[in-house]
């Protein structure tokens, strides 16, 4: 066989995982298939590169792909690509090979800090999902710490009612006459501006004179004064206007 015709097994044990349906959990195609994507990073390094590749180190393994020519084809996930890995294409695996060594430093030491970066990036994300995922446990626990106490809360009641069957209708009778006086309130609540804006609020009915009969049968007040409007003669004609005669 032509040592040309031979597969990297770096690369044919990639193909392997990527083309296994039943891990699609972890590693699987990308939609073009011509692309694959790590899926769950943290469980890929501790069940799948175990088995395959005898270490759990992912950033090794990104690098292994870095120096067989992959490259990185999304910044949001860890989806890799080369022009000869392609879904059911699998003739095309002799052609991936290592990079030539003639890369300089520089080059070098650029990939390895995009690869830091891309690893810090991916850290930061994992503990934000831990974070949240710790935040949602403790919601969990309290609402099963509740459920779990209103259970007691029912025995208690009902241990109270064995021993006082007359506990129910005094808490009835109670609820009624609290939802009562919460009425009341709010009724006052609404009626007190009102009687405070109404005119006859300003003026007691005891300012207002008292009215007693005279022995002429004319109405009159304590004060004195009639109630009745004062009727005078007519003048006796001829008259002026300034009540002097002609």
């Amino acid at each position: 066989m032509d040592s040309n015709d031979i597969v990297a097994p770096f690369v044919l044990k990639t193909y392997q995982m990527v083309n296994d349906p039943s891990l699609d959990a972890f590693i699987r195609w990308g939609p073009g298939n011509n692309s694959f994507v790590v899926v769950e990073p943290l469980e890929f390094s501790q069940r799948l590169l175990p088995a395959y590749f005898k270490h759990s180190n992912f950033s090794s393994f990104v690098r292994q792909l870095n120096t067989y020519g992959f490259r990185k084809v999304d910044p949001d996930r860890w989806e890799f690509a080369s022009e000869w890995f392609l879904r059911g294409q699998t003739q095309l695996l002799k052609n991936i090979g290592r990079k030539r060594q003639t890369q300089t430093r520089n080059s070098t030491r650029i990939d390895e800090d995009e690869e830091q970066d891309d690893m810090a990036t991916e850290i930061a994300r994992l503990k934000q999902d831990q974070k949240a995922l710790e935040q949602e446990l403790v919601g969990m626990n309290k609402r099963l710490e509740a459920t779990e106490r209103r259970p007691e809360q029912m025995m208690a009641l009902l241990h109270k009612v064995a021993e006082d069957p007359e506990i129910l209708p005094r808490m009835i009778v109670d609820q009624n006459q609290r939802s009562k006086r919460l009425a009341d309130k709010k009724r006052q609540r609404i009626l007190n501006p009102l009687l405070s804006s109404s005119p006859l609020e300003d003026t007691p009915c005891a300012s207002w004179p008292q009215s007693t009969a005279t022995n002429s049968g004319h109405a009159v007040n304590s004060s004195g004064y009639s109630l009745e409007p004062e009727v005078r003669p007519a003048p006796e004609y001829p008259f002026s206007l300034l009540g002097g005669g002609f």
